[in-house]
């Protein structure tokens, strides 16, 4: 399931996209922040948010604070299964999306691209994938619709501060991302991907529950994404050619989609030691 992205892009194109927008932000992230933001981490994303009448450019962390939990080990591990939500569970009256009210609660993920992780067979590393659309102009932004909460946190002294937290929705994955996406407790699930007149409807204030359902219901033909292999997102190595985290690499020896068996794979190098295309 979705828990990287990339936002490095031109902030000013997203209010090209949002004319009505009204830029709050109070941080300016680094181009290496941006290209990698990570939900395990609990990130600051840049995010479009209706709030009543107001259609707002901020920051919020990345996953949904279980303020129900009490225990530290219990809270951290409840939140990293909140930095996504089912898109098959926010209409089930017994979810927390939906018991909290926070269905209404509309956010914007503005992204370059996501990344997630293929396995291949006998390879001790995952291959990943950077991801972006082709409804997308080149350098600019696509919108995964999520949903937020904003929430006060008692401090020692008596005072309140207000935090906010999103959770990106995810959905069913179509056959592209099925192939890329195909192991772990969460595979077969990638980001609701819309088109951009959904997007802007997401956060309109004349969204009904019928546009709800019917974005939510929404899945992007496999034809319409565009996808190529990087280095290893994570870890102490770093990237021989010294490109950003989201440059295309090769991987010798990575079978085409449909296919997790490595090519030539008694003459395969180690897959760590890939060299740059």
């Amino acid at each position: 399931m979705c828990r990287m992205v990339s936002q490095n892009g031109e902030i000013d194109l997203i209010t090209d996209i949002f004319p009505e927008l009204q830029n709050v932000k109070h941080l300016e992230f680094s181009t290496e922040q941006l290209t990698l933001i990570n939900a395990n981490a609990f990130q600051l994303a840049n995010v479009v948010v209706r709030h009543q009448d107001r259609l707002l450019l901020g920051e919020m962390e990345w996953g949904i604070h279980p303020a129900f939990e009490t225990d530290k080990a219990a809270f951290h591990r409840r939140r990293l299964n909140m930095v996504n939500a089912r898109q098959e569970n926010l209409l089930d009256p017994n979810s927390y999306w939906n018991n909290k009210g926070l269905i209404k609660n509309a956010v914007l993920i503005p992204v370059n691209k996501i990344y997630e992780h293929r396995h291949i067979d006998t390879w001790d590393t995952a291959v990943p994938y950077a991801i972006s659309t082709n409804h997308q102009p080149e350098e600019e932004y696509f919108y995964i619709p999520g949903i937020y909460q904003v929430y006060d946190e008692q401090l020692p002294d008596g005072q309140k501060r207000k935090y906010s937290g999103f959770a990106m929705i995810t959905t069913e994955a179509n056959e592209t991302m099925r192939h890329i996406h195909n192991h772990g407790e969460n595979k077969h699930r990638m980001p609701l991907y819309v088109p951009l007149e959904m997007a802007r409807q997401w956060v309109s204030p004349k969204r009904t529950f019928g546009d709800f359902k019917e974005i939510i219901n929404y899945q992007l033909p496999s034809e319409d994404l565009n996808y190529h292999t990087v280095h290893p997102l994570t870890g102490k190595r770093q990237r021989p050619d010294n490109k950003g985290k989201d440059a295309a690499w090769t991987w010798p020896g990575l079978p085409p989609l449909g296919n997790d068996t490595p090519l030539n794979i008694n003459n395969i190098i180690d897959p760590r030691l890939q060299k740059a295309s």
